[in-house]
């Protein structure tokens, strides 16, 4: 073996610059090793490789973009309808065009209703893009058998929805069995008392689709439940960042149904969207508050973390102009305690305008410290849970700097 002498005395700085080299050197050249062996892995078929959904984006032609976003009137959109209709099969030109734009196109007697309805999903179809992703669908493969059978399709993302809300992505799930890509492929009874699987439904969908196709168009999604969530549900988090900037906030109350209440969706909502939905029916409104509770709820007792902007709607909802959002006496019941908890937690005692709670404002009670009523109640609740007792400075809002600082302020006085 063939040992290098280091120089007597080597200079430190130069030292370190010749030792930095030689590590680069010896990184890269595993890192090449490593790609070739996967990649002799995935020729194998020991492995298979899982193809990333197609990004949205416009960096090839941002001045068609800017274009399309600086349209105000419908003649242009007329004029493709009558001359050029293919156009409109191009997602992300579909999607840039502004809301008020296709706004004006349906009340417009120049386009046929099924082209509006068309338009008003295609407008933000990669909104239900992410949402298969973190549902741990293939977008591609949700895409065909769409086409193919969509009350099915669409059947299968509200179950898959519903469950991935109930249960959570990831920890041991609400009940402790496991979380929703844990028990993707398993059987369970939903609100009907039917015998359902996600997996299966999928697959059978899948199935179904392949036989009334050549074998060029069939399509196929066989990756672990594993992968469905290290992969597909990070990406579909990902995608959110990116697609939900061409929608405006008024947008989201001008989704379909089905789009509205997925949980990408819902886990990103912050106070300029859910402004836009004061004047909607109680039956739409109520449902996103207490899957908002749900959250926190969540966090407390060690299932799932709220998101950062979901927490700072509560500030709204109490402090703020959200009073009146809706009823909030009309929240299921088992949701009533953490309500008066998240009161409690949030209100500012001295303002006339606060929604009031059963506990003692935590703000009024910073010389009882860790011994606050408030905190106790949560206390009692995660002991059932097994989990360790918190302080005042460890509820999920003092990630958005509501309450840091208590637990000082508390031992000063």
């Amino acid at each position: 073996m063939n040992i290098e002498t280091p120089p007597e005395n080597p200079n430190p700085e130069e030292e370190v610059k010749r030792l930095e080299k030689k590590i680069a050197e010896k990184e890269a050249q595993l890192e090449a090793i490593k790609s070739a062996t996967l990649e002799g892995i995935y020729e194998s078929g020991e492995l298979e490789k899982v193809d990333k959904p197609e990004q949205p984006g416009w960096d090839e032609a941002p001045g068609i973009r800017k274009a399309l976003r600086n349209m105000r009137g419908i003649d242009g959109i007329a004029d493709w309808y009558r001359y050029e209709r293919e156009a409109f099969n191009l997602e992300l030109f579909t999607e840039t065009i502004m809301q008020g734009v296709w706004s004006d196109v349906r009340k417009s007697e120049k386009f046929d209703s099924g082209f509006k309805e068309e338009m008003r999903v295609k407008k933000r179809q990669y909104i239900q893009y992410s949402g298969d992703l973190t549902m741990g669908f293939d977008p591609n493969v949700t895409k065909q058998i769409h086409e193919f059978d969509p009350n099915a399709t669409d059947e299968l993302r509200k179950l898959a929805n519903n469950r991935l809300t109930k249960i959570g992505p990831d920890n041991k799930g609400v009940d402790g069995k496991g979380s929703y890509f844990d028990r993707f492929d398993e059987n369970f009874t939903d609100e009907k008392g039917r015998v359902r699987n996600i997996g299966r439904e999928y697959q059978d969908l899948i199935d179904r689709h392949n036989r009334t196709v050549g074998a060029e168009e069939r399509v196929e999604d066989s990756i672990s439940s594993a992968e469905r969530f290290h992969l597909r549900y990070a990406a579909g988090q990902s995608m959110w960042d990116i697609v939900n900037q061409n929608l405006a906030d008024n947008e989201f109350t001008m989704m379909p149904g089905s789009l509205r209440g997925l949980y990408v969706v819902m886990r990103n909502m912050d106070e300029n969207k859910l402004t836009h939905y004061r004047d909607r029916d109680l039956d739409v409104k109520i449902p996103m508050v207490e899957f908002l509770i749900d959250q926190f709820r969540d966090e407390v007792l060690g299932v799932r973390q709220a998101t950062k902007s979901n927490l700072e709607l509560f500030t709204w909802f109490v402090n703020k102009a959200g009073q009146n959002f809706i009823p909030f006496t009309n929240i299921r019941e088992d949701l009533q305690d953490w309500w008066e908890i998240i009161k409690s937690l949030l209100g500012r005692p001295k303002d006339s305008r606060v929604q009031p709670s059963k506990y003692p404002y935590l703000q009024d009670e910073l010389s009882g410290g860790d011994e606050s009523k408030v905190i106790k109640r949560i206390n009692d609740l995660r002991t059932k849970k097994g989990l360790p007792p918190w302080t005042m400075d460890d509820t999920p809002f003092s990630r958005i700097g509501v309450t840091t600082g208590y637990a000082k302020a508390a031992k000063k006085k």
